[in-house]
């Protein structure tokens, strides 16, 4: 691993919940992580994964360096403005993006790989930490998970629009942190559950009408795309959307709403009708 001393003269470009990004030398950024963690050399291999399949993701120009007690990877530079950020400025194009963003998930998920973890033991694993879910519950969501199948195709896992570049290439998936190999609908049934929060949240903060109705018909437009472009049945995808449920316990524990999310979990094992279930 290349160790660098100092960040000193970088320029900051932006600052993250979970890394800063750097101007590094000619046309590279530096994304530079608070802390050491495993799953950032797997952001390395994901995303060398999906550049060498031909993917719009930028490209590893190198591995996991230290700068001081930190780890970063460096990358070459994508300009250009979140989606979530480049909505705010053309709300007009609402449905131009989130169809755009549904094929390239469906084109994410058309892509076979074999070097990656496997998602299913990472949902396995991150549904034992799942402390709000009874046992017996979690237990119950394990038994669904047992009888799907693992899937071999490459999963983002945190697929949404702060996670796409709007570039003068075009869109750029970035933060490939849990990409792994699984199932398509494991991944899917992530955004669906992104989605949700999304929404709630929004109403939370008392975003103006006209936001809200605007990303209402970003994930409507987005979920009616993709499902033309991977047409699944119903009874599966529910049965993803329980152990995303679940798993979403463990991996968005910031989010400090759990009720929904439990609700669900116990509404959809025992087949009771909850508002999610519309979707």
């Amino acid at each position: 691993m290349e160790s660098i001393d100092s960040i000193e003269k970088a320029s900051l470009l932006a600052k993250g919940a979970t890394a800063d990004v750097y101007a590094w030398g000619i046309g590279h950024v530096l994304k530079l992580f608070p802390e050491r963690d495993p799953w950032h050399a797997n952001e390395v291999a994901a995303t060398r994964v999906a550049h060498k399949a031909s993917l719009p993701v930028p490209e590893v120009i190198d591995g996991l360096i230290e700068v001081g007690e930190r780890e970063g990877i460096v990358f070459k530079r994508v300009d250009g403005p979140t989606m979530t950020e480049y909505l705010e400025d053309h709300p007009n194009e609402v449905e131009y993006c989130a169809q755009q963003a549904a094929e390239l998930h469906a084109r994410i998920h058309s892509t076979e790989v074999t070097e990656l973890p496997l998602l299913i033991e990472l949902l396995t694993w991150s549904i034992h930490q799942a402390d709000p879910l009874e046992e017996r519950t979690r237990n119950a969501v394990l038994d669904v998970l047992n009888g799907l199948p693992a899937g071999g195709v490459l999963c983002h896992n945190d697929f949404y629009p702060n996670n796409i570049i709007v570039s003068l290439q075009g869109p750029m998936v970035i933060d490939w942190a849990i990409g792994t190999r699984g199932s398509p609908l494991a991944d899917h049934a992530r955004t669906w559950l992104i989605s949700w929060m999304w929404l709630s949240m929004i109403d939370e903060m008392g975003a103006p009408e006209h936001v809200q109705l605007m990303w209402q018909r970003f994930w409507d437009t987005f979920f009616r795309r993709y499902d033309e472009l991977r047409p699944s049945s119903l009874e599966d995808f529910n049965h993803w959307q329980i152990v995303a449920a679940a798993v979403s316990l463990y991996w968005d524990r910031s989010i400090t709403s759990t009720d929904q999310r439990v609700s669900f979990v116990e509404a959809a094992l025992c087949g009771r009708e909850h508002p999610w279930l519309s979707c």
